[in-house]
């Protein structure tokens, strides 16, 4: 008789489960890092931030549209965006993404 936790559709499972972990905790650890201590202390506080964000490449359409829906894009200059009135739950959002290298209060 064959144990149910050996079937190949539990094991398939099982192992997006872990891939799924280990992603998620990934990107928070990776969030972490690439967030400014200026914009993790308001998203503490609740407050809505600016922020800029960089990418490694020049932004294209799809990420304008994704920033649009996190805050108000009121700009961009050669891999930077520029965000105003984004929520902490949705700036957190943005840090957490493969495509974003840093999230500061200011371009550098």
């Amino acid at each position: 008789m064959r144990r149910w936790y050996l079937h190949r559709t539990i094991l398939f499972l099982a192992t997006l489960l872990v891939l799924w972990c280990a992603w998620y905790a990934y990107s928070v650890v990776s969030a972490e890092r690439k967030t400014d201590p200026a914009i993790l202390a308001e998203m503490r506080e609740h407050k809505s931030v600016e922020l800029w964000a960089e990418l490694p490449f020049t932004p294209e359409e799809f990420h304008m549209h994704y920033m649009q829906d996190r805050g108000t894009l009121t700009g961009v200059s050669g891999n930077w965006m520029h965000l105003m009135g984004v929520s902490p739950s949705a700036a957190w959002t943005i840090a957490r993404q493969y495509w974003v290298e840093r999230v500061t209060t200011r371009k550098e």
